[in-house]
């Protein structure tokens, strides 16, 4: 018998009002063809592949505001947040990177410590435990990111220029929804 596999997701939703002026901004203002660009915009605040003891399930109201200006671009790759030669960003999905100086940072950072308080000695065995900005589990360092655009998008290698033309046109991204879970495979 094949033994069950969790894993825990906290999220933060983009706004729908928010997420419809993304899709129109990426679509009529930095060319993103449709069948491209993500829909349930979220940022992840926090995942592991373990289930974490005391982790109640929920979705509650939220209000957080990222300062687009305090964003980035950035190729979903291990080391994606950098250009390099090898990483072709029409070729993987591209997300939007908050900067450490961004004001939605230590809202965030307060949703990510509730979580992190359940990682256990015994769920963690001899892992350091996750801090602010590296992770027990999966990725070391944690980015908060929002992927906006699917692989396959043909977006230039120059992020730059999509960014420009993105805060051109949007002044911030609004959260309205924290939302834990924990999924269960297996067995």
């Amino acid at each position: 018998m094949k033994k069950a596999t969790y894993e825990v997701y906290a999220l933060l939703h983009v706004s729908k009002e928010c997420e419809a002026k993304i899709f129109n901004v990426l679509r009529l203002n930095c060319g993103i063809r449709e069948k491209f660009i993500r829909r349930g915009l979220h940022l992840t605040v926090y995942h592991a592949r373990r289930r974490l003891p005391g982790l109640v399930e929920e979705r509650r109201s939220a209000h957080i505001v990222a300062d687009v200006l305090e964003t980035r671009f950035m190729a979903i790759a291990p080391g994606g947040e950098n250009p390099r030669p090898g990483i072709v960003p029409g070729h993987r999905p591209v997300a939007i990177r908050l900067t450490k100086r961004n004001g939605a940072i230590d809202p965030i950072q307060r949703l990510r410590s509730e979580i992190r308080r359940l990682e256990t000695k015994e769920v963690r065995g001899s892992r350091k435990p996750s801090t602010e900005w590296t992770n027990c589990f999966g990725a070391r360092r944690y980015q908060p990111h929002i992927t906006l655009i699917s692989s396959g998008s043909n977006v230039g290698d120059d992020l730059t220029v999509l960014g420009k033309a993105f805060r051109a046109e949007l002044d911030r991204i609004e959260f309205d929804t924290f939302q834990t879970l924990c999924r269960r495979s297996g067995e």
